[in-house]
């Protein structure tokens, strides 16, 4: 008989928990059968999940209509929940848990609950609100779950008990991808750069990612403006999109770099973009654990991020921190010495490292089919 999972999580944005889930889900599927259920009308990777066999089932977003949205899943429950073995619940922060409540009254037989997240994510009155919804729920979402998996350990802490981590139900899950999906290759970097019109001697700093408060771009912004002045033969790529782009852009302006500064938008030739890249710069104010310097890594870039992101990320010694404290200027003096000590033959042996470091989707996606498969 095969195992039915049913994944609850999924947005329509194509950012590192969707990356994460299809990453998995497209090694796995046959094995076991995983559906989605959503709350929007579309999600990340649709038409290639329904390739792969999965099922998609929709309801109203919990940003526009709470009401609609809970009776919706309230409502695909009832009919099909009894269908599925398990529950894998992916979340960032447990502003509600109706897909836990919902699996108990069914009788879905194992809830996995899984951080993506080590901190609360929004700020100002509303941040403060979620916040509160976390730490309410929090304790019920402990008591309501059998499985406790996170990204790192510091998003275990987030999510769940001390108690319930040091239980053999707790599980720490590696943000894997396909490693050689991202290995240097010289012949992409000259192909990609000659297609955005980037010259063989410019220095381009990358960065993927959500323009949005826990990513502090604004900073980037500010860090780069300090490097341009160093080096004016350089750019810096902004893969992704989100709410702060106008004020990253008027940031640019007023440093007199918009010229240096190309905003990509959300894209699907990410892996091909890593290889144009000399550093990635993360200064997040917090993470889980980032599925982009997992990529970055295994690409051989010299990654220079924030002190703020766990260790456990470290798969290499291109990763190089930086205290949130510091001054832009002393962040850019950072990316400038580690692009004179970068050469290719460090980007060329990362990316084993990555895979010998567990990170690899294909050994990861083995052993989460044999996890569960467990009773």
């Amino acid at each position: 008989m095969t195992t039915k999972v049913l994944i609850t999580g999924m947005t329509t944005n194509y950012g590192g928990v969707e990356a994460f889930l299809f990453n998995y889900v497209s090694r796995m599927q046959g094995k076991i059968q995983f559906d989605f259920w959503c709350n929007n009308n579309c999600c990340a990777f649709e038409e290639k999940l329904t390739a792969l066999g999965c099922h998609i089932f929709h309801g109203a977003a919990y940003g526009n209509n709470p009401v609609k949205a809970l009776t919706d899943m309230t409502r695909f429950f009832e009919q099909h929940g009894k269908e599925y073995n398990i529950l894998w619940d992916n979340a960032s922060m447990l502003v509600h848990i109706d897909e836990l409540k919902l699996a108990k009254r069914v009788g879905i037989p194992r809830i996995i609950l899984h951080s993506h997240n080590s901190r609360d994510m929004f700020s100002g009155l509303s941040g403060k609100m979620k916040s509160l919804l976390h730490k309410v729920n929090r304790r019920s979402a402990n008591h309501l779950a059998t499985d406790y998996w996170a990204c790192s350990y510091d998003a275990g802490l987030y999510f769940f008990t001390k108690k319930n981590m040091s239980s053999e139900r707790y599980a720490f899950i590696p943000n894997a991808i396909d490693t050689h999906k991202f290995a240097f290759n010289e012949e992409i970097r000259q192909a990609k750069r000659s297609e955005l019109g980037i010259a063989t001697h410019t220095t381009v700093v990358g960065f993927v990612g959500r323009l949005q408060y826990q990513k502090d771009p604004e900073l980037l912004m500010h860090i780069f403006a300090e490097y341009h002045h160093m080096n004016p033969d350089s750019v810096l790529l902004v893969v992704g999109t989100g709410e702060l782009q106008e004020q990253c852009e008027r940031i640019n302006q007023e440093s007199g770099t918009t010229d240096a500064v190309r905003f990509l938008g959300a894209r699907k030739d990410v892996a091909q973009l890593y290889q144009v890249m000399d550093i990635f710069c993360l200064p997040s104010r917090f993470e889980g654990l980032p599925v982009v310097l997992v990529e970055a890594q295994a690409a051989g870039l010299p990654c220079i991020v924030s002190d703020t992101i766990t260790n456990e990320i470290a798969l290499t010694p291109l990763l190089q921190p930086m205290s949130r404290n510091a001054k832009p200027e002393s962040w850019a003096q950072k990316i400038a010495s580690s692009i004179n000590n970068s050469d290719t033959s460090t980007r060329l042996s990362a990316c084993a490292q990555v895979a010998e470091a567990g990170f690899d989707i294909n050994q990861a996606a083995h052993a989460l089919v044999c996890r569960l498969l467990e009773q």
